[in-house]
């Protein structure tokens, strides 16, 4: 296994087990390194540091918490993200973002803002047919996922992305053609920095077959979700995310699953030339 894929290991972890034990040592264990080189490999490889990152990733599902669900006690998800005192929380929510979680309206943006985003997002309503969200229920499946930088930007590095994954599953004799396609959102761009907005792009998995290599490996159980099909571009899919998160959640006073937003392609984008999508955008539900 490849530093990079140990290291994924132990984000995937940490984001998973907020409430634990995420010190040096556990996490050194659990990417398998000794604990006395781990926090260097960890930095080299991501770019910050092991307490940073433990940071960034409780402040990060804090504040999707916030926005998801508007009405929760800051005291409540300061705990249920790993913070053992809500003074704590406070002090480096507004460490990192620059203002207290009591005075943001849990609306605003918390990170820069993605050049040519509003007004992209200005055109998309124009063309935007109505969204309407639904119940499903979704079976448990299992992915083999190649973790991409930021694809919203450049759909130039999706189609990098799909290219490895459809010559993995060729190398191995399945046709990828007859497997599910879905993307994996772990980050809210509204409050991760860019250079850090995870995204896996995936396939289902056959039974009997186990991701290698480079591409990661990803088990679903079955899932209650609330989705909203869009028939559109990369703009249209943000207005969709938007409209669930900030219209549909809130009113319905469901609480979000802690998992990431998954777009489930109806239609793979390679025949629709990339330019256009057809997918649901899914949010579990707890």
């Amino acid at each position: 296994m490849t530093w990079e894929r140990r290291i994924e290991r132990v984000t995937e972890h940490v984001r998973t087990h907020l409430r634990d034990d995420l010190s040096l040592a556990e996490l050194a264990r659990v990417a398998y390194f000794s604990q006395y080189h781990f926090a260097r490999v960890f930095k080299v490889t991501t770019g910050e540091t092991l307490v940073h990152f433990v940071q960034r990733a409780r402040l990060e599902r804090a504040a999707y918490l916030m926005k998801a669900s508007p009405a929760r006690q800051l005291g409540d998800i300061a705990s249920e993200v790993g913070f053992s005192a809500s003074s704590d929380f406070s002090r480096v929510f507004k460490s990192h973002y620059g203002i207290a979680p009591s005075r943001w309206d849990r609306t605003e943006r918390l990170t820069g803002e993605i050049r040519g985003f509003y007004d992209g997002l200005a055109e998309a309503r124009a063309t935007c047919p109505p969204l309407v969200p639904r119940l499903a229920e979704h079976a448990a499946c299992r992915i083999a996922f190649v973790r991409l930088p930021t694809p919203f930007l450049d759909v130039h590095i999706l189609q990098q992305g799909y290219r490895e994954l459809t010559d993995w599953f060729e190398g191995r004799g399945v046709d990828w053609r007859q497997q599910r396609l879905l993307g994996l959102s772990w980050d809210n761009y509204e409050t991760t920095p860019l250079d850090k907005v995870r995204f896996d792009l995936g396939f289902t998995l056959p039974d009997g077959l186990r991701a290698d290599g480079e591409l990661g490996e990803q088990a679903f159980e079955r899932i209650r979700a609330v989705d909203v099909r869009v028939q559109g571009t990369l703009p249209h899919i943000a207005l969709a995310w938007n409209h669930l998160y900030e219209e549909w959640l809130p009113r319905s006073r469901r609480d979000p699953a802690d998992l990431p937003g998954i777009k489930r392609f109806r239609k793979r984008p390679d025949e629709l030339g990339w330019s256009t999508f057809d997918l649901d955008c899914s949010i579990a539900l707890s």
